[in-house]
């Protein structure tokens, strides 16, 4: 069958103009994959599928994790012949993970489905900075994507070029080998854009192969993720709308009127436990809970087991609203006054917000956080909304006043353990503080939902 390649065009694309071309295969989110590398913890240091023995093999001073707000994403430098892979000729040994999968691609084969998030900031090689190669080791057939700042290549030639794109940016890149065929689909950021693509190169191996084959391919770049699931599976589409949902119709609405005790102002109670009031002046009127510490206090509310750890599990996908208004910032190393804290078993998400600052935070130093906005949370209420997909270690998205601030944000690995599976808001500690007003909490727990505007009844869309 003839290839066919589809050709991507930066003004249709600006005008709307969508290639969306997913009918014959299903449709699969990769944060949905049994196999997620997610550049938090080296590959070479994962056991995934749980056998004892070591994902993928080949990573050195080439592949480096990033650190504080990098964290999640690991640098190459690729000077020929660096590489992390997993083809190991044998169960049980390291780097066997791709053959524990068992992908199958004869008659009546599975397929399999790859992505990496990528960007590439330098291409030097003459034939491109570096690739990504998948194959079961079946009549030579292998996926083959190249790698360049401008553009996208198949083969290992560049003879072949899919698309020209800004690959400084990141990407998504996702290869599909269709089951029961010897041909695969490429798709970028959702959008088809090659499809019948024929073998890449002759090699007969059983493999999945991130970098470099030869000296040929030299260059610098960035991954996000690489995941990896059995079967054949197009990506939600690039115009894909996530469900939107108001927060006026959580299930849960802790709303701050005087007449609703579920959260004090003195003590506990059945939903919430209080800590740190000592010194610190606390009232409930007008809707709103106000909080003005002294120098040095730290107010925090948390959640019982009851009003949240036994409603989640560490696939459960949330939503939670806070609407708040920060008053004074008392912290001189930066704008920092309320925390508020979400976690599930598998990751936690820490959002830090000050009288001009929103800061998402990765590690526990306050110096890693990650700056996400710099409007005024001073001169009115404002509402603040985490998201997290219930499944990868990229999994959160924030919003502020229906404007998305921050996506694919890497979770609070250095706590991420059961006990810390509550929901909290405050100043929990010396790293923040000042005086602040909270309108109201809610949360979903039954997904990640986007912003919908209870106002005007519309969905507003973001771009």
């Amino acid at each position: 069958m003839k290839t066919r390649l589809i050709p991507i065009l930066t003004a249709a694309l600006a005008a709307g103009s969508t290639i969306t071309a997913f009918a014959d295969l299903p449709q699969l989110d990769s944060a949905k994959f049994a196999y997620k590398y997610e550049m938090v913890t080296l590959p070479t240091a994962e056991d995934i599928d749980g056998n004892g023995k070591k994902d993928f093999t080949g990573a050195g001073t080439w592949l480096t994790l990033g650190t504080g707000a990098n964290l999640g994403t690991a640098s190459m430098v690729i000077t020929g012949s660096q590489a992390l892979k997993a083809d190991a000729a044998a169960v049980n040994s390291d780097g066997d993970v791709w053959r524990r999968m068992d992908a199958q691609t004869g008659a009546n084969g599975t397929g399999y489905t790859v992505e990496a998030r990528i960007k590439v900031t330098e291409s030097t090689g003459s034939i491109g900075a570096f690739l990504l190669n998948a194959s079961t080791g079946d009549s030579s057939i292998n996926s083959w994507l190249v790698f360049r700042t401008d553009s996208l290549y198949w083969g290992n030639g560049t003879d072949k070029k899919l698309m020209d794109l800004d690959a400084t940016v990141w990407h998504d890149y996702r290869i599909v080998r269709e089951p029961g065929s010897l041909l695969h689909s490429v798709y970028v950021d959702g959008t088809l854009v090659a499809n019948d693509l024929p073998n890449g190169i002759s090699a007969s191996v059983n493999r999945i192969f991130l970098g470099a084959a030869n000296a040929s391919y030299a260059g610098k770049g960035e991954v996000m993720w690489l995941r990896f699931h059995k079967g054949a599976f197009a990506p939600l589409p690039a115009d894909y709308k996530p469900p939107r949902k108001s927060s006026s119709d959580f299930p849960i609405q802790y709303e701050m009127s005087s007449s609703d005790n579920r959260i004090s102002t003195t003590g506990n109670t059945g939903d919430w436990t209080i800590s740190g009031t000592s010194d610190v002046t606390i009232s409930k009127e007008n809707g709103l809970l106000s909080v003005v510490p002294s120098t040095g206090k730290q107010p925090y509310w948390r959640t019982t087991d009851s009003a949240w750890k036994t409603e989640v599990t560490e696939n459960t996908a949330f939503t939670v609203d806070v609407s708040a208004k920060i008053n004074s910032c008392t912290i001189a190393s930066g704008d920092r006054t309320l925390q508020i804290w979400a976690a599930t078993p598998r990751a936690i998400g820490n959002l830090i917000i000050g009288e001009n600052h929103v800061y998402w935070q990765v590690t526990s130093s306050m110096n890693d956080n990650i700056l996400l906005d710099s409007n005024n949370n001073t001169d009115g209420k404002h509402v603040f909304r985490i998201t997290y997909d219930g499944a990868t270690r990229h999994g959160f998205t924030v919003w502020r006043d229906g404007v998305k601030i921050g996506e694919n944000l890497v979770d609070l690995t250095t706590l991420s353990a059961a006990s810390y599976t509550f929901v909290r808001f405050g100043i929990p500690g010396s790293t923040s503080g000042g005086a602040f007003d909270i309108d109201y909490i809610r949360w979903d727990t039954t997904g990640a939902y986007d912003w919908k505007d209870p106002r005007k009844g519309l969905q507003i869309k973001i771009r």
